[in-house]
């Protein structure tokens, strides 16, 4: 399955396009703040599946506030020798706009493989709090494959540039990889009002600063709702002075 979803927002909360094919259906709900537009991702159609190639793109116009939830998880399947699945997220956040994001947990299920890929391309004065968790397997089974890549731009010029090959299992245990975890929470968080620092909460949950208004923070870990509130908890606490 080949699908595209797109969505423009500007400024004052208003949904200016959308555009959706299963199974990445963008649905506008209530937000609780006026000027921000609330956009929930919704599995419309099982995926991603073996040969899926899936993008969602966003733009956030000069100005525009807008959040991107879902209503769980995605779970890639397929078996062994299947060509791989592709999911793509996009988003331009221009001028003075504001992207806040958690699309929901991917689970990589035994047999399968996904090749994910974030590409973030923020203006200058723009802000970006892109959240993602990885989970290598269900509960007692063996897991899939999977490659992470994440591109970040602001004002043109690169500032994360990240790659996660975890399609060789001897090397996903390798503890310069994850070890024995097989949850992964990331969360990229930049913008003018963050005052980036270095954290190191535990071997395995770090905030690393990339530059003085940008931050990486890494989370491994076995439980996925125990990573993901140890992410929150790192997140609020390199946000708390914005």
């Amino acid at each position: 399955m080949i699908s595209r979803s797109r969505a423009v927002v500007g400024p004052g909360g208003v949904l200016e396009l959308v555009d959706c094919a299963p199974p990445l259906t963008l649905r506008q709900v209530q937000s609780d703040r006026a000027t921000t537009c609330a956009l929930c991702l919704v599995g419309t159609a099982a995926g991603p599946l073996a040969g899926d190639d899936l993008e969602l793109s966003l733009h956030l116009l000069p100005g525009a506030h807008a959040d991107l939830m879902a209503t769980g998880a995605s779970i890639a399947q397929g078996r062994g020798g299947q060509a791989p699945a592709r999911l793509s997220m996009r988003a331009q956040v221009d001028a003075g706009a504001r992207l806040r994001a958690e699309p929901g947990p991917l689970i990589v299920c035994e047999g399968s493989r996904v090749d994910v890929h974030l590409d973030l391309s923020l203006a200058a004065d723009a802000s970006a709090d892109w959240r993602e968790v990885v989970v290598l397997g269900r509960a007692g089974d063996r897991p899939g494959s999977a490659t992470l890549r994440w591109d970040v731009t602001v004002a043109g010029r690169p500032l994360l540039r990240q790659h996660l090959d975890l399609t060789d299992p001897s090397l996903v245990t390798w503890p310069g990889v994850l070890g024995d975890a097989r949850v992964l929470a990331s969360a990229l968080i930049t913008g003018p009002d963050v005052k980036a620092r270095t954290v190191v909460h535990s071997p395995t949950a770090v905030v690393q600063s990339l530059n003085d208004h940008s931050v990486l923070v890494t989370v491994l870990g076995h439980d996925a709702a125990d990573v993901t509130a140890a992410l929150t908890g790192l997140c609020a606490e390199v946000t708390q002075t914005r």
